[in-house]
């Protein structure tokens, strides 16, 4: 019975991850060709025009494409990533975000003015090519705005 439940779960994960070597054992490492990353920004951050965001503190970071000194994401792989970011603005200004691919605008967010904090999201779904950078920017032409630390995160991970 045990060892029908281990096979059952080796074909259900490798179903899942796509490949048999993901399997291997229990508590086995994740494959190479998995990508994910999830960061949190974690002081309050005043930003100008186009200014990246550059959420400090990696909680995930598998297979290393997220640099958390610079906020770029650099797509190891061909294939079909997906993006999203909340973020919360302070004080009564409101925050204004892109998110880019390239130089390419791949989604947008707003978290509006208010005398308490207000939220804001984004997500993207987008094919990238190896080498292709998607990053968290201050949206252009506008003066400055602060994005809160600590409960603004960005995600994104390859389908």
């Amino acid at each position: 019975m045990k060892n029908l439940f281990i096979s059952i779960l080796c074909i259900t994960i490798s179903s899942v991850y796509g490949g048999e070597d993901c399997c291997l054992t229990i508590g086995s490492p994740i494959p190479s060709s998995k990508v994910a990353f999830h960061a949190r920004l974690t002081p309050h951050v005043t930003l100008g025009s186009t200014q990246t965001v550059i959420f400090d503190h990696v909680l995930t970071n598998i297979c290393k494409a997220y640099n958390e000194h610079t906020g770029y994401f650099t797509a190891p792989f061909n294939g079909i990533y997906i993006f999203a970011c909340t973020f919360l603005q302070t004080g009564d200004k409101s925050v204004h975000l892109q998110m880019v691919h390239d130089s390419s605008e791949i989604s947008k967010g707003h978290a509006a003015s208010s005398t308490g904090a207000q939220g804001g999201s984004m997500n993207a779904v987008v094919y990238l090519h190896k080498g292709d950078v998607v990053k968290v920017r201050h949206y252009p032409g506008l003066g400055s705005q602060t994005i809160h630390g600590c409960w603004s995160f960005v995600t994104g991970y390859l389908v």
